[in-house]
């Protein structure tokens, strides 16, 4: 089995191309760049084509006769992965848009063009990548049963000529006010579908006790969760790690967040998110919580002995993973949970309870008290995500649940306080809240103090608008 002889020629041709990219000029390193990638353009469009032409061999019509069949493979996707090597994914991608450009074949056996000759001819000769072809080919399926031929046939050779001259990005754009223009009624029958694959699913329990969780949200849920946790993020330092792997764990360069200097924020970006959602989900269910109607709650089992070292782990219905205790004891601040603790041999010994919480009017003057803001030391989180703390903790020291013993929290410092392992604590003198490391000794300054009463702090009185029902119609 051979290859064509002018594609062996072609074949040796490129490979006896030598590289000079590290002595090109500046104005012949762009020159080149720009040509090979006309080059890969024109054997993309070849790949295209021999990829569809395999899947056109391969149909389950043909029966044993079939290309794939004969050599194994279930359809002409699987072959074109045997042949080439890529991933499946890829060779999918080959053989829909190489079907979709490919040239019709009447019943003499002459070839006819196809559902979009100006595209097909463009990608052909390298003028049109691949990529912008699939945004055209997939924007005019879409709209297709729904929109005037002639018209649809016009936009497919508008696009092509557009992706002649610009990027991907560019084309996908253009694609979308046509689509707009052909189908203004296309909205309302997209938005059933998008509903109807809305989805929340709860993975498998990794092997480090974590749960991977997937979300497919509507674009109206989408919106309200970015300006959720827009509105929480942290300014960060990007950093574009160097390509080739040398600082980072993948050979792309990409943009990642700096590492927080002391005092600074600490946590990533995807961390502050999830943070964020689930602050969110939190404060839902204390306001739950705080109107009489709560429907469920957590029962966290665990043993005496566990409990009382401050180490080991509980465990609830339905969940794989062990909870450490101090998320136990910074939830239990929270509410929605109950201890049960137990002996040695499994029987019950004590059925915590249920409410050991701040009521929403001291939760309301704390909050005040507070300035609106988590009251550690320079974080600017502000209410409504917000937890109230006991200083004196409720099951260690038997503190009490009143205002004098609260102080306002952010998700993020309040499992800060509760870790075993966490460096800070809080510590009472001259009748204030002092947030110092464990190990502290020495006198008390003042930027160890909580924080108290207004801020002028730009960046909270911000945060502070975008969570006014008043002026934020998402909270309304």
């Amino acid at each position: 089995m051979r290859e064509a002889p002018e594609l062996t020629a072609a074949l040796v041709a490129v490979r006896s191309i030598t590289a000079h990219f590290h002595t090109a000029t500046d104005g012949q390193l762009l020159a080149d760049t720009r040509a090979i990638e006309a080059l890969g353009r024109v054997v993309d469009g070849l790949r295209l084509g021999a990829a569809a032409q395999v899947e056109a061999r391969s149909g389950k019509r043909l029966g044993e006769e079939s290309l794939a069949f004969r050599h194994g493979a279930r359809d002409g996707v699987e072959l074109v992965e045997d042949l080439t090597g890529v991933s499946y994914a890829t060779a999918r991608m080959r053989v829909g848009l190489g079907s979709a450009l490919a040239p019709v074949v009447s019943i003499t056996g002459e070839l006819l063009p196809g559902r979009y000759p100006a595209l097909s001819d463009a990608v052909a000769a390298g003028e049109v990548g691949i990529e912008s072809a699939r945004v055209i080919v997939n924007t005019v399926v879409s709209i297709r049963r729904r929109a005037d031929p002639d018209l649809l046939s016009a936009m497919a050779e508008a696009l092509a000529d557009t992706a002649r001259h610009t990027g991907v990005e560019v084309v996908r754009d253009v694609a979308e006010h046509w689509a707009l223009a052909l189908d203004p009624d296309g909205a309302e029958p997209k938005e059933r579908f998008q509903r109807r694959k809305r989805a929340l699913k709860i993975g498998r329990t990794l092997a480090d006790g974590t749960t991977t969780v997937s979300l497919v949200v509507t674009p109206e849920h989408l919106a309200l969760l970015k300006e959720l946790l827009q509105s929480r993020r942290r300014s960060t330092l990007m950093l574009r790690t160097a390509p080739g792997g040398d600082d980072s764990d993948s050979t792309d360069p990409e943009w990642q967040e700096e590492s927080g200097p002391d005092g600074g924020e600490p946590r990533p970006r995807t961390q502050q998110d999830y943070d964020t959602v689930f602050d969110a989900i939190t404060l839902a269910t204390s306001i739950e919580q705080a109107s009489g109607a709560v429907t469920h709650e957590t029962v966290v089992t665990i043993t005496a002995a566990e409990l009382e070292a401050r180490g080991g782990q509980g465990w609830t219905a339905g969940v794989l993973a062990g909870i450490p205790v101090p998320v136990i004891e910074r939830r239990a601040c929270t509410g929605g949970v109950r201890l049960l603790v137990i002996g040695a041999d499994g029987e019950a010994l004590h059925l915590g309870r249920s409410r050991r919480l701040f009521s929403p009017q001291q939760k309301k003057a704390l909050t005040v008290a507070a300035g609106w803001r988590c009251q550690y030391p320079g974080c600017t989180t502000p209410a409504p995500f917000l937890e109230a703390h006991h200083a004196k903790w409720f099951s260690r020291d038997a503190g009490p649940t009143d205002v004098g013993n609260g102080v306002m929290l952010c998700s993020f410092h309040h499992h800060l306080i509760h870790a075993t392992t966490g460096r800070v604590e809080i510590r009472q003198h001259a009748g204030d809240l002092f947030f110092v490391p464990k190990s502290w000794r020495g006198e008390y300054r003042e930027h160890q103090r909580r924080q108290r009463g207004p801020t002028t702090d730009p960046r909270l009185a911000t945060l502070r608008r975008r969570h006014d029902p008043a002026r934020n119609p998402f909270l309304g």
